[in-house]
């Protein structure tokens, strides 16, 4: 065989690549890569939302499924969400609560259900702020990582407890640092030669105002921490000369207190306080404290929404109250409720409940308050006239339903 036939010529050899001119020296785009807070800040928010769903309604989740409940039967004038009394000036029903209750009405979901959804919401705003401000103060990615031990280790330590307007507070309280932050560190543009602009601009004055207003009203304490925060990063990070842009500054205050005070559900400038509000309700000798986190499931089915329980288990009133029921009088009393009326139910049921409590007297305080069920603890002693419907094996409570008056 010849060599020729064997071998390439000339022309059949592979062309050679042309130099990449141009458009040709396009790369290919760089491989995305989450960062690590992004990958690990999902798994806490997939986890911590599902363990939303499992919280029984106790503490503060009983609580605001109970705001969610009395909004939803009149967005208007609500009760409190305990008792059932016209609500005057209770601080439970701000802007974060109106749009849960609105979102109740417009979904017919119950207010466990609108709890549970919030849950993931608010710590999805809890995260991007934390993500948000972190890369305000510094470049290191690993910073906002650190930080994500703080909600953990928080639901970790008593997920029931878990305060979701507290946490919605803190979330917004997070984003307006950050955009605080950002505007009072914007360098001024020169247009053309002239005099610099100065920052920050109106709008966004106004509307860190209106944040920091949100906040005073859906949880006045996480306010004060805000107000100290913003202070501090206007006074690090402004750019340009401090007293030129105070009259804007001034802005951010003007508009959250107009937010404050023009909110016609609770007033959170003047809305009077009492140190009342924080004392225990009295309890009989010999009541038993149930266990907390107990659900309650095999009691809520039973009595309608509206009906009045009386009992001293705080654990079972917001249990009770987060489905739409009444207690005649709760552990923890809502400041708007007049201190002379707390006392006087919380006097009620302690006295229904004594062992030396006379048919007479049970009497009276049912017909007064309208109580037609009672859920009671193993230790405390039953009417006579009460129907026993359901008990729990875990706690040995009872509920009791009482006669027609």
């Amino acid at each position: 065989m010849p060599l020729s036939s064997a071998t390439s010529t000339p022309s059949e050899t592979p062309p050679t690549r042309p130099a990449a001119t141009g458009a040709d020296e396009t790369a290919a785009p760089p491989l995305w890569i989450p960062s690590p807070y992004l990958l690990l800040g999902g798994l806490l928010w997939a986890v911590l939302s599902a363990a939303a769903w499992q919280a029984p309604l106790c503490c503060s989740s009983g609580l605001q499924a109970a705001v969610i409940e009395r909004l939803r039967a009149d967005l208007l004038h609500p009760t409190f969400p305990m008792t059932d009394l016209p609500a005057m000036a209770s601080a439970h029903y701000s802007p974060y609560a109106l749009v849960q209750g609105l979102a109740a009405r417009a979904t017919g979901v119950s207010g466990r259900t609108v709890v549970a959804v919030a849950a993931s919401v608010n710590l999805l705003l809890l995260l991007t702020g934390i993500g948000r401000l972190t890369r305000l103060l510094t470049p290191n990615r690993w910073v906002p990582v650190g930080i994500l031990a703080v909600p953990a280790l928080i639901h970790w330590a008593d997920p029931a407890r878990w305060s979701a307007p507290g946490t919605f507070a803190v979330a917004v309280t997070l984003h307006l640092w950050a955009w605080t932050g950002r505007a009072a560190g914007r360098a001024p543009a020169s247009a053309s030669g002239g005099p610099p602009r100065r920052t920050p601009r109106w709008t966004e004055v106004a509307g860190i105002g209106a944040l920091l207003g949100l906040v005073l009203l859906v949880h006045p304490p996480t306010a004060i921490g805000a107000v100290l925060g913003a202070v501090a990063l206007i006074a690090v990070r402004q750019r340009t000369r401090i007293r030129p842009t105070l009259r804007r500054w001034a802005l951010t205050a003007a508009c959250a207190l107009a937010v404050a005070a023009l909110w016609p559900y609770y007033n959170g400038l003047t809305a009077p306080y009492s140190a009342e509000a924080s004392g225990p309700v009295s309890r009989p000798k010999g009541g038993g404290s149930p266990a907390v986190g107990e659900p309650y499931t095999w009691a809520t089915p039973y009595v309608p929404p509206g009906e009045v329980v009386l009992t001293d288990s705080r654990p079972a009133m917001y249990a009770l109250a987060g489905h739409g029921v009444y207690v005649l009088a709760d552990g923890l009393p809502d400041v708007g409720l007049a201190a002379a009326e707390r006392r006087a139910r919380s006097r009620a049921v302690a006295d229904y409940l004594a062992p030396s409590a006379t048919p007479e007297r049970r009497e009276e305080i049912r017909a007064r308050y309208g109580v037609r069920w009672l859920l009671l603890t193993r230790f405390q002693r039953l009417p006579e006239n009460a129907t026993v419907l359901a008990f729990s094996p875990r706690t040995g409570e009872v509920l009791a339903r009482l006669p027609e008056l």
